[in-house]
């Protein structure tokens, strides 16, 4: 009975359509590599989307990048803040209205940076 019942749990794990993730265009438009960056992931949801670099250039430099990117037109930078660990966090909204979250971390031990870029999907 036991082996009957996860049968029928992975048959309908299995049989669930693959949720769709939301694409970069919906979520982050006009995207902003950082400097001297090499993708290392991406992860996101339906709604949501999350692409992470590592930088060769320092926290300090790659935050002035996207300070200064972001507070040309089509961008507005709305919140920029310094972590006690070092971190440094930029919210940002494009004219459309989609939001941007840009995390620099500095990479423990190494030069460089590690920077998320989190975008979200907007309803009209």
């Amino acid at each position: 009975m036991r082996h009957l019942l996860l049968a029928l749990g992975v048959l309908v794990a299995c049989s669930e359509a693959p949720r769709k993730q939301a694409t970069v265009s919906e979520t982050i438009p006009d995207i902003l590599v950082p400097p001297r960056a090499t993708v290392l992931g991406r992860e996101g949801g339906e709604d949501a989307l999350k692409l992470r670099f590592r930088s060769e250039v320092a926290p300090a430099e790659v935050a002035e990048f996207y300070r200064v990117a972001l507070a040309k037109p089509p961008w507005r930078i709305v919140g920029n803040s310094r972590m006690a660990d070092g971190s440094i966090a930029l919210y940002a909204e494009h004219a459309g209205g989609k939001p941007l979250w840009v995390n620099i971390q500095p990479i423990p031990g190494e030069p460089g940076s590690f920077v998320d870029l989190l975008g979200a999907r907007t309803t009209p």
